[in-house]
């Protein structure tokens, strides 16, 4: 005689919970990916910014000399050349006029101005936002920097 019953075995249960894992994680990643596609792109985020600010401080406070030129920081870190400039929606750093290191992206424009004494850094990003800097150098070996423009 054939008993049955009318409950759930072990396996019938194990399978159903790997079904719903499975299901779960294609939910979660389905939510991701809807939260990083409606987030915004075309702005500058506030902790790249400052990441930025403090790379660009440790390299100006290295440098021994600092001139700008058509919106472009040179600076002279020991034997190097070191040159902060916009390339397209991006600054980049390049070291001896050699690769390509991006420091911020999606901006509009990128602007340098130095008196010899302080450096100013203002950034527009793509909505429009400025961020802007002042940056003076730690140690003036010769009484100031020089300035290329």
């Amino acid at each position: 005689m054939l008993r049955k019953d009318n409950g759930f075995t072990l396996v019938e249960m194990l399978v159903s919970l790997v079904v719903f894992m499975i299901i779960a994680s294609f939910v979660l990643n389905l939510f991701t990916l809807i939260q990083t596609n409606t987030t915004e792109k075309s702005s500058l985020n506030q902790k790249e910014w400052e990441i930025f600010i403090n790379q660009l401080k440790r390299d100006v406070w290295q440098s021994r000399t600092m001139e700008t030129s058509d919106n472009k920081l040179y600076l002279t870190v020991g034997e190097d050349v070191v040159l902060i400039e916009q390339y397209q929606d991006k600054v980049r750093r390049r070291l001896n006029v050699t690769g390509h290191e991006v420091a911020l992206q999606n901006i509009s424009s990128f602007q340098v101005i130095s008196d010899g004494k302080t450096l100013t850094v203002t950034v527009v990003d793509k909505q429009g936002k400025p961020f802007s800097s002042r940056l003076r150098p730690y140690i003036s070996d010769s009484g100031g920097y020089t300035n290329g423009e």
